[in-house]
């Protein structure tokens, strides 16, 4: 019922992560990149046109995450991709009023002002610019991952978080409420809240410019 440091195997962990996804097992999926599986969301807004077939989806998008590889990507999430440009002008100016007041805000893994944060930009979107916000937020892909992975009536949090050239990687951790904890303060909780606890949040990301498979 508990779980310690001294039970980790490296061995075990390996034969974990590099398991090979079968694009056979994820029917909807477009294909995989090194063991990524990958969606095409035009192909996926006409697959879930019924309840039968958005339950199907979500289905089998669940099992990617939980029992698969862990991560999915949707390509072409945004119809509408001017509504990832206007959004990026009015992050690119939020960051710019935090730089003017001297509260550049920093994060888990560099100096304040190292990078560029801002939390809670999903509130502070809705309060600058309103029509933007719903147009970004408003997004059928992230719906679809949400609600198979949460269930309805789930809540988003966003956070803007720009890695200059030369900032320092993030540290691995599990993002969610017992991954930022040391390893004493872990063990703690019984192993049932480890097991529990990433099925209460979900992560997703929105790539606003290109980025390289390194990043």
């Amino acid at each position: 019922m508990w779980i310690s440091g001294d039970d980790c195997d490296l061995d075990d962990f390996r034969a974990s992560v590099e398991r090979r996804t079968d694009a056979r097992d994820y029917p909807h999926a477009l294909g995989t990149e090194q063991n990524v599986l990958l969606y095409d969301s035009d192909t996926l807004r006409r697959r879930t046109t019924t309840p039968g077939e958005r339950r199907a989806v979500r289905a089998e998008l669940a099992r990617a995450l939980l029992d698969g590889p862990g991560i999915v990507v949707f390509k072409g999430a945004f119809e509408d991709l001017s509504a990832v440009d206007r959004a990026t002008v009015e992050f690119d100016g939020l960051i710019a009023e935090q730089k003017a007041r001297g509260t550049a805000a920093g994060d888990h893994f560099a100096a304040p002002g190292a990078n560029d944060r801002v939390w809670g930009a999903l509130d502070k979107l809705a309060l600058r610019r309103p029509e933007v916000f719903a147009d970004y937020y408003a997004n059928d892909m992230i719906a679809l991952a949400a609600t198979a992975w949460l269930g309805p009536g789930y809540q988003i949090t966003s956070q803007i978080n720009v890695v200059n050239p030369g900032g320092q990687a993030q540290v691995a951790h599990r993002d969610y409420h017992l991954g930022f904890m040391s390893g004493e303060q872990a063990e703690r909780f019984p192993a049932q809240a480890h097991r529990l606890a990433p099925a209460l949040t979900l992560q997703g990301a929105v790539a606003h410019c290109d980025m390289p498979v390194e990043s």
